[in-house]
């Protein structure tokens, strides 16, 4: 009961104090006809400002780059680390420190990758051949035909990299 009769003061004492501060009805009148004399005045519209009132978040790509980096880290364990060991190739800073493809790819409402196109490599590796680059890209496109997307991906076009950049 306390609470309801605080309120109601508070109220009525927020209402006093608006009722003071707000201009006389002669004040009124006389702002409201300077103010309408002024707008008919001026002959041409007034430019407007063309600003975003917000800013734009994908909360599907945010879900995506997390679910991509869930799937670059299993492309890894589970492909490129075992490709690398049985070459006897060791991922460190100073024989082995980049191996990173750019794909583009098409998925369907299932999560299966329809297209695949492969955008860029960025390979810094001195024991791999060509030969082994070639072969590492075939194992890339295995991995990748029998991966399912999570939902985030469905019927979207998707440009990811699968890798790893040592930071040496």
């Amino acid at each position: 009961m306390k609470t309801a009769g605080a309120f109601c003061i508070s109220f009525f004492y927020l209402l006093t104090l608006c009722q003071c501060n707000s201009p006389t009805q002669k004040e009124s009148a006389a702002v409201a006809a300077e103010t309408i004399s002024e707008i008919t005045a001026v002959k041409s519209p007034l430019p407007t400002a063309k600003t975003k009132d917000s800013i734009s978040i994908n909360v599907n790509q945010e879900t995506q780059a997390i679910n991509w980096a869930t799937i670059n880290t299993d492309f890894i364990t589970t492909c490129l680390n075992p490709f690398l060991a049985s070459k006897k190739i060791k991922s460190d800073c100073t024989h082995c420190d980049k191996i990173m493809f750019s794909f583009s790819f098409v998925v369907d409402g299932k999560g299966k990758i329809q297209t695949i196109l492969k955008e860029g490599e960025n390979i810094s590796c001195i024991r791999m051949s060509e030969t082994d680059k070639k072969n590492l890209e075939k194992e890339i496109l295995i991995y990748l035909k029998k991966l399912v997307l999570p939902a985030s991906f469905y019927k979207t076009i998707y440009k990811g990299s699968l890798g790893f950049i040592l930071k040496c």
